[in-house]
């Protein structure tokens, strides 16, 4: 009953918005044709369902908190949410906040919420720029482009685990050939929408593109509902572990014919007890079977 309410307030939120600009977030996605027509018939545009709105909510509840954590820390942030705007390529943006670090400089920073599986999988900005997903790929081209509007030469992601609350720093340097193919990207799209015309179909690996049912309308039935990137990212980790799982069971498995029969055995820093097991009420040839217990030398000390 409450819930329900929830996602009816949820859902009132929910708006397609028109765009006149390029924006900063949104500049790297590589598909000019999503760009064009998002300027152009912003009005079409698919509107996001309400879990991905419950997902945008927690992500600006959680850079309330970074910035409130920063400010617990002593840390101080300055021009928080200040907007950039470059009218030669009709971009536009802005930016979380600028840190004043201890050496005097200041530091654009961008703070982003994630799961645990891509919070792990994620260390540099080249794991950014080279990510699997395609939301992933779009952050660097988003701060590259604050420094190259700000004049600074470093900032940084903040990123944080939506689970576990852990924090994670990544540092950027300003990247002038990035920058390079970014605003050849805006010159493009801003040719064609000065034109009116349209650019040729790109090939998207972003499934959950808002024009889809213009552009290719064919690639998916309606029947079909697209999930969040957060169900795909615990698919991706589900097949990492289903292999791990079945060398696992192989390698038991070897092990185990090894050390059957020998009730005590020492194998570098492992420690191997083992004895026979009845199964109660077993009477086939199998029930009897070799109960191994494997502890690191610590361990087994320990014990």
């Amino acid at each position: 009953m409450f819930v329900e309410k929830i996602l009816e307030s949820k859902q009132k939120k929910i708006t397609v918005y028109p765009v006149h600009t390029n924006r900063a977030s949104d500049l790297g996605n590589p598909c000019i044709r999503y760009h064009v027509l998002n300027r152009t018939r912003w009005q079409e545009k698919k509107p996001i369902d309400v879990n991905l709105q419950l997902i945008f909510d927690m992500g600006n509840e959680i850079e309330s908190i970074v910035l409130r954590e920063l400010s617990d820390a002593h840390i101080k942030v300055v021009e928080q949410q200040r907007a950039f705007s470059w009218p030669e390529y009709q971009i536009t943006g802005h930016i979380d906040g600028i840190i004043l670090g201890d050496d005097g400089n200041t530091y654009p920073f961008d703070v982003k919420s994630s799961s645990p599986y891509v919070f792990d999988s994620i260390h540099t900005v080249d794991d950014l720029k080279n990510g699997r997903y395609h939301y992933l790929r779009k952050y660097p081209v988003q701060l590259n482009l604050y420094l190259l509007m700000g004049n600074a030469e470093k900032g940084l992601f903040l990123f944080k685990n939506k689970v576990t609350g852990q924090l994670k720093e990544i540092w950027m340097d300003i990247d002038y050939e990035l920058g390079e193919e970014t605003l050849q990207r805006a010159e493009a799209i801003n040719a064609h929408v000065a034109a009116g015309t349209l650019p040729d179909q790109y090939d998207c690996d972003d499934d959950r593109c808002p024009f889809e049912h213009i552009c290719l309308p064919d690639r998916i039935g309606k029947e079909v509902e697209i999930a969040t990137d957060e169900l795909a990212e615990m698919l991706d980790r589900f097949y990492e572990l289903k292999t791990a799982a079945s060398e696992y069971e192989k390698i038991n498995k070897q092990i185990g014919k090894i050390v059957e029969g020998r009730e005590k055995l020492l194998a570098g820093n492992y420690f191997i007890s083992g004895k026979w097991v009845d199964r109660k009420g077993f009477t086939v040839k199998d029930s009897r079977y070799w109960k191994k217990t494997i502890k690191q030398l610590t361990e087994a000390q320990d014990a």
